[in-house]
Parts: C-alpha cells; structure tokens; sequence
C-alpha cells in the first residue's frame, strides 16, 4: 500500500523540519519557566514598588506579573477604544499603536475570554508562531544549528519577558518575521501585506520598507523601469498602510493626524530632564547598582547589535542588513540622541533578530559560547522577570 507520494529525502526534510519546529518551540517553553521561576523569587525575596501609579488588577497570581505599566493603556484600548482629552502633557492610551490592542479585542470576544488573559494568550500565541517562523527563515537561509540557537538567543533575551507579557512586542515581531519569510520566498504582495501589520503595531514598522523596496529592485533585475517603479510604489504603499490607516482614524476622530506623535511629549523626561545625548552618556557609564540594575544592559546590548551588523555585514541577506541599519539608525536618531536616551532599548531591539542571527553565527561551531551566552541570558531574563514582577522597570 502507498502511504505517500514524497521521496524519502523530502519526507526527511519534512521529519526533520517538524523536529526543529518543535524544538523551537520547546526552547520557548524553558524560557517562559525561567521566566516564571523570576516571578516566584520576586513574591518572595524582592518588595514591591506602590505607590498612585502602580495598577493593580483582579487575576490569578502565575500571569498577573505580565500585566505591568504600559498594559493598562493596551487592555483600555481593547475593550473601549481610544480617549483623548485634548492634553499632550497627560499620558493617555493615544500614543499606543491600534494593531495589538485590535488582536486583543478580537480574541476576547470571539473565544470569549476577559481582555486581561485575552492580552497574555495573544501575546505568547504571537511569539510562539513568531518564533517558530524564525527557525524556518533561518533553517532555510542557514541550517537548523544556527536557527536554533537564534530561537534560544532570543527567547533568552531578557526582554523577552515582553514577548509574553500584555505589550505589542510579540505581534510586532510575529508580523516583522513573517514579512521576511514571504520576502524571502518571493511572495512580496504577502511580504508587504505583513509589514504593513507592523506598520499599524510598532512606532518603527514602516521602517520595512526599504528591505521591502530593495526586494522588489533585486527581483526587477536591478534595473530601474516603469515595472519597478510600479511595483516599488504598490508594495511601499502596502508595507505603510497601517501607520497610514491610524494616520486617518487619528484625523477624524482626534482632528489631529499626528496626535499620537504629539501627545508623546507626556513621557519626555525619561532620561531625567537632561539635555539630549547627556542622557545616554549617563546611563552608559551609569555604576552598576540594585535600583539600576535591571535597565544596566539596554546601552551595551544596543551597542553589541550595532557592531555585529557591521562586523557581519556581508554574511547576512541586504535584506536582512538594510532592515537592522534602518532600525538601529532610526532608534540613534529618536532615542538615543534624545532625551529618553538607551531608556527601553532592549524592548526595541526584540525586533531586531538579524542581530540575532549574528549572534547564532558567531557561536553555532562553538559549544562554550553558546552555553556561556544561554547561561547568561537565562540570568538576566531571571532578574529581569523578577524585578518587572513587582513594578521595578526592566525594559
């Protein structure tokens, strides 16, 4: 009897894929009980911060530590939409980009689940389908070694703790991949499709267009024409139009296209009212102590990403290049050189996994690296789990 039609070398490759795939997502599992692990130190060994800012919310203790600062304008927009009194100088929900809080929604009414459990399992479904995309991009690009060590890189992260709690990171990243993978396979209506999700999640999503844009060039021969033009102008259109989309809403519901933009100056004074560049200078060569210590590591690993996109310039897709340049570039330019300084970094960077991917080069053929870099990630994914669990700011 004929069970199937592959050869025995396709139904490998297919074995072998699922294989990855499910250790991909075993990686995650292990870096969410590590996470969980921080919590449980937290409850008992670290005080909790209190104070008129610091929210509570009825929901069991295990996921409770996920919904932390910037949640609450996120489950505000899910379940009543966007408010907005007229005062940029007042933190309001209207800065927060519509395309998490429209999942969240959804899943909450179509399961139906509260909003505040709907935010944690769409966050983590998110990152775990973003995840296992991940290793398949880079299994195909590379091999499976390195698309599993890119997984546990950043899973490990200690800001992935942000891929699972109620923050846009891991929707951001889901769309972000997915638009690569479809690049990658030539599928750009697709690609642009993605990335104009991201462009409606993340400050930054737009930013995909250029590597979207350099795609469509590559596949036109290199050659400028009208099909190019054509093509370039469809697909940046598509990659932009969630950032265009909330642009409108914005306008009609605010008379403002650019409040969000505006009302941001809310939370100027993250880096302590010091003029711009000072701040980042401070944080750099900040000591190293208790209160500090969960944010120590955003100016380094900021810096660790921007040399190895250089150092790994040609080993990598222009892509994949094109995308960390502009991103890096573009994070130097609105924080960095601002006043909220390196404040946050490593929240941002989560989207940054072709430096990921540098990493996983790098230490792939080095079995002392990557226990070395697993160990110390996993620490401070501890350390950063337990200190967010009890309201000290870890990223």
């Amino acid at each position: 009897m004929t069970v199937g039609t592959g050869t025995p070398l396709e139904v490998g490759e297919e074995v072998s894929r699922f294989t990855g795939m499910a250790k991909a997502l075993a990686i995650f599992g292990v870096s969410r009980i590590i996470m969980l692990m921080g919590f449980a130190f937290s409850a008992s060994y670290l005080k909790v911060l209190q104070g008129s800012g610091f929210w509570k919310i009825q929901a069991p203790r295990w996921w409770s530590y996920l919904l932390r600062y910037d949640s609450a304008y996120y489950l505000d927009i899910a379940e009543y939409g966007y408010r907005y009194n007229g005062n940029p100088l007042q933190m309001q929900s209207v800065v927060f980009f519509p395309g998490y809080p429209i999942l969240v929604g959804a899943a909450a009414r179509i399961l139906p689940i509260s909003v505040p459990f709907s935010a944690v399992l769409v966050s983590n479904l998110c990152a775990a389908a973003a995840l296992v995309l991940l290793f398949l991009l880079v299994a195909r690009l590379w091999d499976q070694d390195t698309a599993l060590f890119t997984v546990a890189a950043v899973s490990l992260f200690p800001a992935s703790l942000f891929l699972s709690a109620a923050y846009a990171e891991s929707a951001g990243l889901l769309f972000t991949v997915a638009a690569f993978v479809f690049m990658f396979r030539g599928r750009m209506a697709l690609a642009a499709a993605c990335a104009g999700c991201v462009s409606a999640t993340r400050p930054l999503g737009f930013l995909l267009t250029v590597p979207l844009i350099y795609a469509v060039w590559r596949r036109a021969g290199k050659r400028f024409s009208l099909r190019f033009l054509g093509s370039a102008a469809a697909v940046g259109a598509a990659a932009v139009a969630g950032l265009i989309g909330f642009i409108l809403y914005c306008g009609i519901q605010f008379h403002d296209p650019l409040v969000f933009v505006h009302a941001r100056a809310a939370w100027l004074g993250e880096g302590g009212g010091l003029p711009p560049g000072q701040a980042a200078w401070r944080q750099l060569t900040a000591p190293v102590g208790l209160h500090y210590l969960p944010n120590l590591s955003d100016s380094w690993f900021f810096l660790a990403f921007a040399g190895i996109t250089i150092a790994l310039w040609k080993r990598l897709p222009l892509e994949l290049n094109l995308y960390t340049a502009s991103t890096l570039l573009a994070l130097l330019a609105a924080r960095v050189f601002q006043e909220q300084g390196f404040i946050s970094m490593n929240r941002y960077l989560l989207l940054v996994f072709p430096c990921v991917i540098g990493m996983a080069l790098i230490a792939v053929r080095r079995a002392w690296l990557m226990v070395l870099a697993g160990a110390v990630f996993g620490a401070m994914l501890f350390m950063h789990a337990a200190f967010f669990a009890q309201w000290y700011w870890a990223g």
